[in-house]
């Protein structure tokens, strides 16, 4: 029915769009979280927390929504799209604080982010099932 080749292009189109829908909602909810921030003069400590939080439910997002569209080995498409949605994160992150990373916590954010993908690519295809 489909050649290998318009399944790669049907997979990389789904990567696509569940990781700008990820980073739209990472960005509403950002955006929210300085309001609030902002006009409640709550502690700056708690943005560090809030933006790790964000970013958790971005990439639960992306890889619900991608595994739910392909619909098959949620667990692999789910953690590659936590990969790159945490690749276009640091690169953004590199960019804003002109170079300066710290290896270790960047590391831990991957292994994090692989994990997430994992098991939110678990469920997209649990409900991919159910429908």
């Amino acid at each position: 029915m489909f050649s290998k080749d318009e399944n790669k292009k049907d997979y990389v189109k789904i990567y696509v769009k569940s990781i700008i829908r990820g980073i739209l909602v990472s960005a509403a909810l950002l955006l929210i979280s300085t309001i609030v921030f902002y006009f409640t003069k709550l502690n700056g400590n708690y943005m560090q927390i809030t933006a790790y939080i964000i970013s958790i439910i971005g990439i639960c997002y992306s890889s619900i929504y991608g595994s739910y569209k392909i619909g098959k080995k949620g667990y692999l498409h789910g953690a590659f799209i936590g990969f790159i949605y945490m690749f276009l994160l640091s690169i953004i992150a590199l960019l804003a604080e002109k170079g300066e990373a710290k290896s270790s916590s960047m590391l831990i954010m991957y292994v994090a982010s692989i994990i997430i993908g994992m098991l939110s690519g678990m469920i997209g295809t649990v409900l991919c099932d159910k429908n």
